[in-house]
């Protein structure tokens, strides 16, 4: 089975690796400590530097989760042009199961959906997690056909 490892230069897996691993430790963080999080974003500048991004959609304390990614993909947008990968974070739920949600971008090449399947534990502010799955997606930021 070809996964997008195969198809995809060592400089773009290395960029989504690591918005993967910087974005999914706070993810972890909130889920201990509120059980949830809004929506937010992380990018590789084309430097090489990281930076995070959030949204305010202009609600008051509990905004809508899909106003907020909108936010994130319309602010991100506006930047591609400094921008070499771009991460959006989501806390989902598909069915019964929770899952955290990274919608991962490269400028020059890909878009890809990375769900991590998760449990909150009845106590210890424990989250458990299931196997990570990666699929193919559109692309949001940079909206051009991408490979």
């Amino acid at each position: 089975m070809t996964t997008w490892r195969d198809t995809t230069s060592e400089h773009v897996q290395s960029d989504l690796d690591r918005l993967l691993n910087t974005v999914l430790p706070f993810a972890d963080e909130m889920l201990r400590r509120h059980g949830e999080f809004y929506p937010y974003g992380a990018a590789i500048t084309r430097e090489g530097e990281e930076q995070v991004f959030a949204a305010d959609p202009g609600e008051a304390e509990n905004p809508n989760p899909s106003e907020v990614l909108t936010s994130l993909v319309q602010g991100m947008s506006e930047e591609v042009n400094d921008l070499r990968a771009a991460a959006l974070v989501s806390d989902v739920t598909s069915g019964k199961t929770d899952a955290i949600m990274v919608h991962l971008e490269h400028a020059d090449s890909m878009a890809i959906t990375v769900v991590l399947p998760y449990r909150l534990a009845e106590q210890d502010d424990e989250v458990e997690y299931d196997d990570m799955a990666a699929t193919p997606a559109e692309a949001l930021i940079w909206r051009r056909s991408l490979c």
